[in-house]
């Protein structure tokens, strides 16, 4: 007898095999397993979060005759496709520049947009429409992510240049969250993404690129050579951003997480990203409430190379996609196999990064090529194939959020699908 264990012990013999077990006493504690096997999810409210991304078409359709008209009609119709959840740009950079919140300011009329195709140049009041659609979420228990795609207006055309200091930018977000807390309209977002797939609408940008031309700087002796191998930034030569990005973008990453979560602790903060994973994980950064990553199709050199999606004009004229149609249905024939085993890999290395700096795992865009169109040359068959398939992955890589694909609008044919929508958000919030 041991003091504070009682052991006990067996001695059985079967088969020439000694097992021996000890039991210490301590039924309450948990083992190393149980902790490992934490389901964030569990504790999260809601526990999945089904998606639509509606951008900015939630503002720049929102007129009489516009597949936004009517916020009420919209939502339910979200409700019933099974989505618990919709993503929108919150036009921070727009509602910074604001004198009031009742000043109009003019959105550009474009038809052939891929999203948000405005017929003409409109005006709206952004932060009278931002409050009317949080409202109607609020009533009716949809959940809300706010993000940014750095959009302006004709009154602002080169907006993004006056948020060219993260200061500045924080200001425009901070100016949007208080408007909504004011408004008591805070309690139904689930989380804040700064930037857009980041860097490729944001502000900072240009710096980035600046910094990108920078030289690095050459070991020229054998004992600077070794010094620089054991250093941090050896391991970032091999990245795709240099040092000097390197450190620019976790100080911006880090430094706007760490304010906004000081400043409003009741909300979660994270930036989304569709390239450069690698770098952003090398950094380490453990203040994520979020990991956001969008997972393509075309993220694969396979798919790339034999369907020629890169070099195709995408947007709503009339094209012709025949010849792209048919490279799809001969890649999904030779290589789906595949493309959805890299699919799996990309969905198991940012599992194991979520893992690794605790933070739920989300996509708000997905499965397929990022662009897709109602088109008499293209079939969307395939395509619903492909994202069922991604929703089932959702639920085997254990995501908190996820979405169908980016063109959940009711402006898309697929809309009027609602079994479709139902199968796929169903299966994934009832596993």
């Amino acid at each position: 007898m041991i003091k504070k264990y009682k052991y006990y012990v067996s001695i059985l013999f079967l088969s020439g095999t000694i097992l021996l077990g000890c039991v210490p006493k301590h039924p309450q504690t948990k083992t190393e397993k149980q902790f490992g096997n934490y389901d964030m999810r569990s504790d999260l409210t809601p526990s999945r979060l089904t998606i639509a991304m509606w951008d900015y078409s939630w503002l720049n359709q929102h007129y009489k005759g516009g597949f936004f008209e009517d916020y009420d009609k919209v939502t339910n119709e979200l409700i019933e496709r099974g989505f618990n959840t919709v993503r929108i740009d919150a036009f921070p950079l727009v509602i910074g520049k604001l004198e009031n919140n009742e000043q109009q300011v003019t959105i550009a009329g474009d038809p052939l947009r891929n999203w948000g195709a405005s017929d003409k140049d409109r005006k709206h009041a952004v932060v009278t429409e931002l409050l009317a659609f949080m409202q109607v979420c609020k009533e009716k228990n949809i959940s809300v992510i706010l993000s940014s795609w750095g959009l302006g207006a004709n009154e602002f055309p080169d907006i993004r240049k006056d948020y060219e200091s993260p200061r500045v930018h924080w200001q425009a977000w901070e100016k949007v969250l208080d408007i909504l807390k004011e408004n008591d309209l805070l309690s139904h977002v689930v989380y804040v993404d700064f930037d857009q797939e980041f860097p490729y609408f944001s502000p900072v940008a240009p710096e980035l690129n600046r910094l990108g031309q920078v030289k690095r700087e050459k070991s020229t002796s054998a004992l600077e050579a070794m010094e620089a191998a054991g250093s941090i930034q050896n391991n970032f030569d091999k990245l795709a951003w240099n040092p000097q990005q390197m450190k620019f973008v976790r100080n911006y990453l880090n430094s706007t997480l760490t304010h906004f979560q000081h400043k409003y602790p009741e909300l979660r903060f994270t930036f989304s990203f569709t390239s450069y994973w690698k770098e952003v994980r090398a950094m380490n950064i453990k203040s994520f409430d979020v990991l956001e990553l969008h997972f393509w199709l075309t993220q694969s050199e396979r798919f790339g190379s034999r369907s020629g999606f890169g070099g195709m004009k995408k947007d709503r004229g009339e094209h012709d996609y025949k010849d792209y149609m048919d490279r799809l249905e001969k890649t999904m024939q030779s290589s789906r196999p595949m493309l959805m085993k890299d699919m799996h890999n990309r969905l198991a290395w940012a599992k194991v990064w979520s893992e690794e700096i605790g933070a739920p795992l989300t996509t708000t865009e997905a499965w397929g090529p990022w662009w897709h169109m109602d088109h008499k040359d293209l079939s969307w068959e395939w395509l619903y194939d492909w994202c069922e398939d991604g929703m089932k992955l959702s639920s085997d890589y254990e995501l908190w959020g996820t979405t169908p694909w980016n063109y959940s609008h009711p402006y898309w044919e697929n809309w009027k699908n609602i079994e479709w929508y139902q199968k796929v958000n169903g299966q994934f919030i009832n596993n």
